[in-house]
């Protein structure tokens, strides 16, 4: 059975790829190796946005791993133009996966490119994996597993946040959000 640890980056300064974590941030990636201390690790993937790659690169160099980096774990981009209540339109995106606008990426494709790594990741021979990236991907990708996953929940994503998604022999998923925050 694999287990894939889905993480949510730490605290960053800004939505931008290059956006650095913050001082809070960079204090969150020390109770991740924490967290993660008596757990089996062997491989690592990681969004190539800064902020996803940063909150993990502290606990792969404890444990000797590299980072496997892959553009198809990044954020999904809702949309390039600025938008009048954008929140309003942020939650209809969650309703209708078809939903996209100028310059941005439908809820549908962004499931698409993360259930693509996920499923080169179960056919891989790593067994503990940890995979670095975004709040709303990781919602588009919980929402292939459990489909009632909606807006509200995505607003219970802490940054960070961990989730434990394993498979079963029957080649189904599940998940538990297994991330006790601690306050910052």
């Amino acid at each position: 059975m694999k287990n894939i640890y889905i993480v949510r980056h730490c605290k960053a300064d800004g939505q931008q790829a290059d956006a650095n974590l913050t001082a809070v941030g960079q204090e969150q990636t020390k109770q991740l190796i924490e967290f993660f201390e008596n757990r089996q690790i062997d491989a690592i993937y990681s969004s190539t946005y800064k902020r996803a790659y940063l909150s993990v690169e502290p606990l792969a160099k404890k444990r000797g791993l590299s980072i496997i980096q892959d553009e198809r774990l990044t954020e999904r981009v809702f949309s390039t133009i600025q938008m009048d209540d954008w929140m309003t339109w942020f939650k209809k995106g969650f309703e209708n996966p078809d939903l996209v606008f100028e310059g941005g990426e439908s809820g549908r494709d962004a499931k698409k490119r993360i259930v693509q790594v996920i499923e080169e990741i179960i056919k891989s021979d790593a067994e503990n994996i940890i995979v670095a990236s975004h709040g709303n991907l990781i919602s588009m990708f919980l929402q292939t597993i459990n489909e009632d996953f909606d807006f509200d929940d995505y607003w219970r994503i802490s940054n960070p946040d961990v989730f434990l998604v394993t498979d079963s022999e029957e080649d189904q998923l599940s998940y538990e959000r297994i991330w006790v925050e601690k306050n910052n």
